[in-house]
C-alpha cells in the first residue's frame, strides 16, 4: 500500500484568529470580539474559522486518537456549535480526511506544480520535502492513528490513501517516467517497486524510529545529512545522471 501520508495545497494558509476572542461560531458571530453583526459573515471570517476548526480537529485527534475523538469534543473546543460543523463536514471521517488534507497541503501543491524540464531534480526536491513533512510531530500523530485505528475503519484508511498517498505515488512515478524518457535514469526503473523502494529509502527508518518513541534526526543539518546519503544511493541504483548545469552567458 501506498504511504498514505504523501501530499497537496502548500497550505495557503491563513492568519489565525486571535484564540482570546472564542467563542467562534458563524451562527452566532463573535469574530475578533465584536458584537454580533447582522447579514453573512465575510469571505476571510469564514476562512478564519475554517483554519481554526482544522486545527482544533488535529490537536484533538493526535492527542485522543481517532475512535477518542467525537465531533462534540471538537465542538466544545472550538466553542463552535456540532451544526457549524456538520455544515463543512458531513461525518467525523470526513473531517479527518479534512485534517490530513491540510497537513498535507505544501506537498500537495508543490506536486501540482511539478515540471518535467528536469524531472530527477524535481524529484529530489519532492522527496527532500516529505523527509521534512514525515518527522513533524503532526504527521507523526497521525500516522500513529492510522496504524491503531486504521483496520478499523478500513473506509477511513481508503479515503486517506485515494486523497493522498495514490496522488504522491503518482506523481513519484511520471517523473520517474519522464527521467528515464530524458536519459537521466537507465531504462526499467520507472515501475511501482521504484518508486515504494525509494519512499521507503527516504522516510522508513527515520519514521519507524520516531514512531518507537526513538529520537532520530532531530536536527536540520542531520536531516539533509541523511537525505543526501539516501539520494546518492538511489542515484547509483537508478544509473541516476543529474542534467548538468546550463553555461551561463558571458
Amino acid at each position: 500500500m501506498s504511504d498514505p501520508l504523501s501530499a497537496r495545497r502548500p497550505a495557503l494558509r491563513m492568519p489565525r484568529p486571535d484564540k482570546s476572542a472564542r467563542p467562534l461560531d458563524m451562527a452566532n458571530p463573535c469574530l475578533h470580539g465584536r458584537k454580533r453583526r447582522c447579514g453573512r459573515p465575510t469571505s476571510h471570517d469564514t476562512e478564519e474559522l475554517d483554519q481554526y476548526l482544522l486545527e482544533i480537529a488535529a490537536g484533538l485527534f493526535v492527542q485522543h486518537g481517532y475512535a477518542g475523538t467525537s465531533i462534540d469534543q471538537i465542538a466544545r473546543k472550538a466553542s463552535a456549535s456540532k451544526q457549524t460543523l456538520y455544515r463543512r463536514y458531513p461525518s467525523k471521517e470526513a473531517l479527518f480526511v479534512a485534517v490530513i488534507m491540510d497537513l498535507t497541503g505544501s506537498l500537495l501543491q508543490a506536486m501540482a506544480e511539478i515540471s518535467l524540464k528536469d524531472p530527477l531534480e524535481e524529484l529530489r526536491k519532492i522527496s527532500r520535502m516529505k523527509l521534512e513533512f514525515t518527522l513533524r510531530p503532526e504527521a507523526l500523530g497521525i500516522y500513529r492513528i492510522l496504524i491503531s485505528d486504521g483496520h478499523r475503519h478500513p473506509s477511513l484508511l481508503r479515503q486517506v490513501v485515494e486523497a493522498i498517498g495514490e496522488p504522491f505515488h503518482n506523481a513519484f512515478i511520471r517523473l520517474l517516467r519522464a527521467a528515464e524518457q530524458q536519459g537521466q535514469i537507465e531504462p526499467g526503473h520507472a515501475d511501482d517497486t521504484t518508486a515504494h523502494l525509494l519512499t521507503g529509502m527516504i522516510t522508513g527508518w527515520p519514521k519507524d524510529n520516531c514512531l518507537c518513541g526513538e529520537t532520530t534526526l532531530e536536527t536540520s543539518e542531520e536531516r539533509q545529512a541523511y537525505f543526501e546519503h539516501a539520494w546518492a544511493f538511489f542515484l547509483r541504483a537508478v544509473g541516476g545522471k543529474p542534467r548538468s548545469p546550463e553555461p551561463q552567458p558571458v
